[in-house]
């Protein structure tokens, strides 16, 4: 018998960590496949490919993202491969089972929770033709034209004893992409709108696990490893201990948590105040600052601890920080959340997420929906559509704004230019910069179709082109737009809407400084040696009259880059 186990991911760089988990816990038996695919790809190719391994059964990964294609796909499967057993399993149809089997005649078993305990013994009456499955827990199956379903909810409670996933199998299927790990699953903690709180605990893998299964992991030289951990400092001193054990290590991997900030002592900041600069990620979920919507989904939350410590690690400067928020929460209405998001906005983070609520199914804020008036999409994702705080209509213009925001403030391409726009024009509400930012695209139809980079540039330009009346003023603001535009893109190519020719630097002016040797070894030493003609290849000449000293010149070297803002390294040098 041929065992395929699927995972459909969201992107290309994202990897289906479950289904490796599962072929780990089954390789006792023989023939079992694993194919990734995207819900990007075409539906009928991935139909094809399936149907091509000819699966006697085929096991889906299934969550908020794939859950529409999944389900598309097995009815096809059924009808070219009827004797081919299908199971699901993961979040997505943990939570209403006996209703999805109920509802699609051709699935064959739902196991609900985790599955690595549950899943071999499946597979093992599968391929024997017996049927002690019936004695498990959280599985859903088929007896003649009925559908049973054992109720629980699975979870391994030895963690160690899951076989690790981290083979070589897997990890030549990550070159480019993110690798996940976990260092323990559930979340000591409550919130109303996370399944991670609908089963009580946290359970660990051992310090000598997480880093058995890290160092292995490094073998393959990944450029980004994401801890998936819900709160991955909730244990402080265990926190601190893989911390020190990651700075430790001779690698170019960046590391990625969730964390709460508001958890932090001085002794964490510290450990992280040591790590090399950019090998550390904090992704830090504050999500609202209303007091009253915090207490009502159980989030327990020092906002000012939490404020505290974020200006210290954005102060130590070696760390990304990535920062979210959520709409559409209760309690929160427009004006809420667009205090929430001057509040965090203004503390400056590397990246600032705005995220929409979703009712997920198992979780306690579906249930109790009716008390706060929400309604929410049907299909998944399960976002959030209006409450009694917030309309549709607020919440289709913070989508706008989200899109907006991301393509301009979290690119980390525009920097010196919106905080240009927002002292010259928008010092009392930054909020309403992002505001009328979005509108702006969404009247001229930028949001309603991808925009490239260099479009990006030029929107931004005519935006600030309608706003601005002082001529000075806008000449400086270009000025900014070159200095972002040269900071994060190493071609050379301005734009054609910021380039002017007396920005540029004569060619006798640039060799003559690139051939005197006291100038290369005060601003460029690693180019010592080299020829002038070679060293302009991975360096840049500007000159911005109304940013820098008028005997002054930005220098651009294009072989170095910040590991945390991800910009070039700049100086300014006197002609």
């Amino acid at each position: 018998m041929k065992t395929l186990l699927v995972g459909i991911n969201s992107k290309y760089i994202h990897t289906c960590l479950a289904i490796w988990y599962l072929k780990a816990s089954i390789n006792e038996f023989d023939n079992i496949t694993v194919r990734e695919f995207t819900i990007n790809d075409i539906r009928d190719n991935v139909l094809s490919e399936i149907y091509r391994e000819k699966p006697d059964i085929i096991a889906f990964s299934c969550y908020i993202w794939n859950i529409g294609i999944v389900l598309s796909i097995t009815k096809e499967l059924k009808k070219l491969l009827p004797d081919c057993r299908i199971i699901l399993g993961g979040p997505e149809v943990s939570y209403d089972s006996e209703q999805i089997m109920a509802e699609n005649s051709e699935l064959d078993f739902i196991i609900s929770g985790e599955g690595e305990d549950v899943f071999p013994v499946l597979i093992k009456d599968l391929y024997a033709g017996t049927e002690q499955y019936k004695n498990l827990q959280g599985i859903a199956y088929r007896s003649s034209c009925s559908v049973i379903f054992n109720k629980g909810f699975n979870l391994v409670k030895e963690l160690d004893k899951v076989p690790s996933p981290y083979n070589n199998e897997l990890m030549k299927t990550t070159l480019n992409r993110i690798v996940y790990y976990e260092s323990s699953r559930g979340c000591p903690f409550s919130c109303s709108y996370c399944i991670s709180s609908t089963f009580n605990g946290i359970r660990f893998f051992s310090m000598l696990r997480v880093k058995s299964d890290i160092l292995r992991i490094l073998e393959y030289k990944p450029r980004l490893i994401k801890f998936v951990d819900r709160t991955f400092n909730c244990h402080k001193g265990r926190a601190k201990e893989i911390l020190k054990f990651l700075i430790s290590l001779n690698c170019e991997t960046v590391f990625h948590f969730e964390a709460a900030a508001d958890l932090f002592d001085s002794e964490m900041l510290d450990i992280l105040s040591k790590a090399p600069k950019g090998r550390i990620q904090l992704e830090i979920g504050i999500q609202t600052i209303n007091t009253q919507t915090l207490k009502e989904i159980d989030r327990v939350t020092d906002i000012d601890v939490l404020t505290e410590n974020v200006k210290k690690i954005l102060g130590i400067g070696n760390i990304h920080l990535h920062l979210d928020l959520i709409a559409g929460l209760p309690y929160e209405d427009f004006e809420g959340f667009k205090k929430s998001f001057i509040y965090v906005y203004n503390l400056k983070p590397h990246q600032l997420q705005l995220g929409f609520l979703k009712m997920l199914k198992g979780s306690r804020i579906r249930l109790e929906s009716q008390k706060h008036g929400f309604y929410f999409r049907d299909y998944a994702p399960y976002e959030v559509l209006k409450n009694k705080y917030i309309s549709y209509d607020e919440i289709l213009l913070l989508k706008d704004i989200e899109e907006t925001f991301e393509r301009y403030y979290n690119s980390g391409r525009f920097g010196n230019s919106l905080n240009f726009i927002e002292k010259s024009c928008f010092t009392w509400d930054s909020f309403i910069l992002y505001e009328k930012l979005a509108h702006y695209c969404r009247d001229k139809g930028y949001l309603d179709r991808p925009v490239s980079y260099r479009e990006n540039i030029q929107i931004l330009y005519n935006f600030y082109k309608g706003v601005c009346q002082d001529n000075l003023s806008f000449e400086q603001f270009r000025q900014y737009m070159v200095l972002d535009f040269l900071s994060t893109d190493s071609s050379g190519a301005i734009p054609d809407c910021l380039k002017r020719e007396d920005d540029y630097l004569s060619s006798g002016d640039i060799h003559s400084m690139l051939r005197n040797e006291e100038f290369i070894d005060r601003y460029l030493p690693q180019y010592k040696g080299i020829q002038a003609k070679n060293i302009l290849k991975k360096v840049f000449f500007i000159k911005l009259n109304l940013l820098y000293p008028s005997d002054e010149v930005l220098l651009l070297d294009y072989s170095s880059k910040d590991e945390v803002s991800g910009k070039y390294r700049s100086i300014s040098v006197k002609t």
